[in-house]
């Protein structure tokens, strides 16, 4: 990670600016406050503070710094983020070839990519050179503003003429081949997209990252993409999803289809969650991208034999990362645009949605022929129950009955096998995890996660990341008993590892790590309720001793009243009743 990139960024941007471009946000004292945006609320509990560049609502448990809110507000992954904020703030970023060297031609490439949206945006409105795309859109149903909208382009049928537009504007040959948009000829260059309907495909940032290309006039395959390599992975990508995040956040549901017609369709009526993998296959990476947004998808591929199958395998890929998924069956013969084109076919398609199964049933029914038939009911059952070995048992739970009867076996043999699969799968799947063993936050983020973080806790923290000479004059065996959460006392034992704090923000980003951040703006601000001139530090942790002996104070109590308490216990009791009249 560049530590310099990211202090430079956080000196050049003001993250009242940042999160008032999402939040309306109101001057309250010091601070600003306003709506979160990460829960609904009708009582603003959402505070920023341009003191400490952090964010935290009192409401959901969120906070963190200015890198921490755009992950989250925008999907992305802290890389992605830097991006995102280094083009805000204008600070170039270098990136790095496969062998670790700076690689100064490719920040150019993003520019060259939008320089070649322009050209084939302007080749569509062309009146002479555009005129067969324009015509081709029209019959497929997608008027002017709809293609503005979606940043369609027509690429030119003439050999070079995109490679002859670069050149006039300079652009160098290594560049132009690198973003994947010419090809070297024996005896020169030529344009890869020659006379296709051009459909852009940007990241979850926004940036152009590939085009998608239609034929329409010429011979060759129906549909290219743009080649992987420098700026392009199709398997870390879904078209649309720049647009359709907000929604798919909103809805709490994506819709996953195969092409760009049938995703551009979907958006057009009103369906502006959905997004299309470009293939019938879809990786892990694909969907831990729609897990960022929702835990929801509906899968709506073909209805041919081929697309079916593949919505089978896509199902697992999603169920197995975390993926809720509901298969949408359409009319026999039927793709979403082809649908959703017709009369009354907005009507079907919705009824389609509604009737959508999980993945559990789909499978069931998808093999229910097979299963009945001789020479097919082995290799069917064997596919399906190696499919819903891949789903937790409490997935699978309501459902086996059902299965259980259509193979007529009882539920507790079916468990019985799916379990065997099940153990296999992970004696076969085992994989170390090599960590960096001087930091002691490792453990599983859904812990960090679902347990509750005290303020006074998180105050506590804040003091000590915020002082050092507090580090250093304060013990550590003195401390940590006054902590009880397991995430603030994993955070503890990093600001007491010798660490430094930047050393430590760098640590948790490239672990992905966003709770310390959030225990550090939460500790922030509860730490401003304290007037200027009152010590936090000595207001928190007295706090604190004075709550765990409380808390030691009741227990031994309990104990006394029973009977139970012994003599050493006894004695404590009373040294802890002496300590808080005192106070």
């Amino acid at each position: 990670m560049d530590d310099g990139a990211v202090r430079q960024i956080k000196e050049r941007l003001d993250i009242v600016d940042v999160i008032g471009d999402y939040v309306r946000l109101h001057k309250t004292g010091k601070n600003f406050r306003g709506l979160c945006p990460f829960h609904q609320e009708k009582t603003p509990s959402f505070f920023v503070s341009p003191d400490r560049q952090t964010f935290h609502c009192f409401g959901c448990g969120e906070g963190g710094d200015i890198f921490s809110f755009v992950m989250k507000i925008e999907g992305l992954e802290f890389k992605e983020a830097l991006d995102f904020l280094a083009q805000r703030a204008g600070i170039p970023l270098p990136t790095y070839s496969m062998g670790g060297k700076v690689d100064k031609s490719k920040p150019s490439l993003y520019d060259i990519m939008e320089r070649a949206l322009s050209f084939f945006r302007a080749s569509l409105k062309d009146v002479a050179a555009g005129r067969l795309a324009r015509q081709y859109l029209v019959s497929r149903q997608i008027t002017p503003d709809a293609a503005t909208l979606f940043e369609i382009g027509w690429a030119p049928s003439s050999w070079d003429s995109l490679w002859s537009k670069l050149q006039e504007e300079k652009v160098p040959f290594k560049e132009a081949l690198d973003s994947g948009l010419v090809l070297e000829g024996r005896k020169k260059p030529y344009d890869r997209f020659r006379g296709r309907i051009m459909f852009p495909i940007r990241d979850v940032s926004g940036r152009l990252l590939a085009f998608g290309g239609r034929i329409i006039d010429g011979d060759g395959a129906k549909y290219i993409n743009s080649p992987e390599g420098i700026l392009y992975s199709k398997r870390q990508n879904l078209y649309l999803l720049y647009q359709a995040k907000q929604s798919i956040r909103e809805k709490n549901r994506s819709i996953l289809v195969e092409g760009y017609m049938d995703a551009i369709r979907l958006h057009l009526c009103g369906y502006t969650e959905t997004v299309a993998s470009l293939g019938t296959s879809l990786t892990e990476d694909q969907a831990r991208l729609l897990k960022r947004f929702s835990n929801r998808c509906f899968i709506c591929y073909d209805s041919d034999t081929a697309g079916i199958e593949a919505t089978v395998r896509s199902m697992y890929v999603l169920q197995q990362n975390g993926v809720d998924v509901r298969v949408v069956e359409l009319p026999k013969g039927k793709d979403p645009d082809d649908l959703l084109s017709q009369e009354e076919g907005k009507k079907l398609f919705q009824r389609s949605l509604d009737k959508a199964l999980p993945l559990v049933l789909f499978h069931l029914t998808l093999r229910r022929t097979q299963l009945e038939q001789e020479e097919t009911r082995r290799s069917a059952a064997d596919d399906l129950l190696r499919g819903i070995a891949q789903l937790s048992p409490i997935d699978v739970a309501p459902y086996l009955p059902r299965i259980s009867a259509v193979l007529g076996i009882l539920p507790h043999e079916l468990q019985e096998e799916l379990d065997e699969i099940r153990s296999r799968n992970v004696q076969g799947n085992k994989e170390g995890q090599d960590r960096d063993s001087s930091f002691p936050i490792e453990k599983e983020k859904s812990i960090q996660k679902n347990e509750e973080i005290e303020p006074l806790e998180a105050a506590l923290i804040y003091c000590l990341w915020n002082d050092s000479s507090l580090r250093q004059k304060i013990h550590p065996h003195d401390i940590f008993p006054l902590v009880e959460s397991l995430p603030a006392k994993e955070v503890l034992a990093a600001v007491f590892s010798g660490h430094s704090p930047e050393r430590l923000e760098e640590h948790w980003r490239d672990m992905g790590e966003d709770m310390p951040f959030s225990i550090l703006a939460m500790g922030g601000a509860f730490c401003e309720s304290f007037g200027e001139d009152q010590d936090s530090w000595e207001a928190v942790s007295s706090a604190l001793e004075r709550k765990r002996n409380e808390q030691k104070f009741q227990a031994l109590h309990k104990k006394m009243l029973k009977g139970e308490a012994t003599k050493e216990e006894l004695a404590l009791y009373w040294g802890i009743a002496k300590k808080l009249k005192k106070r």
